[in-house]
């Protein structure tokens, strides 16, 4: 039964200790940091309202989708594969996994292009879930 808190830990550790490109800044949210100046990747990650999905022995038995959205950016003006192999990279780590209670399932790649702040972006979105249960 992962609390909010323990999903997004679950994830960001996911996304450290699988990330290939170590020249590749990983950035998480509420985190103090300087201004990049090279390729780096922004992760945020979203709970959306629970489903009720069933009652057993007392219990009611939730549902909650979420999505894992993977800003990725790299210079303006140094091509477009980059950002794009960032947001393959994303998607692939995460893509039809398990773990720690947590179901990864489709993920979306979109390249949005030049973000007006000296970057390129692509965005990798993944949908996932997990189950949890409340005493009643």
């Amino acid at each position: 039964m992962p609390t909010h808190a323990e999903v997004q830990l679950a994830i960001e550790t996911r996304l450290r200790d699988n990330w290939p490109d170590q020249s590749v800044e990983l950035r998480f949210e509420n985190e103090a940091r300087k201004k990049p100046t090279g390729k780096f990747i922004q992760c945020n990650i979203r709970n959306l309202r629970p489903i009720e999905s069933g009652y057993a022995g007392g219990k009611i038995l939730y549902r909650r989708p979420g999505i894992i959205w993977i800003q990725c950016f790299t210079p303006a003006r140094t091509g477009t594969n980059v950002a794009r192999v960032m947001a393959d990279d994303v998607a692939n780590i995460f893509e039809g996994q398990q773990f720690s209670g947590i179901t990864c399932n489709e993920a979306e790649v979109e390249e949005l292009g030049d973000d007006g702040e000296g970057f390129w972006q692509a965005n990798a979105k993944v949908y996932f879930d997990h189950d949890f249960e409340r005493t009643y």
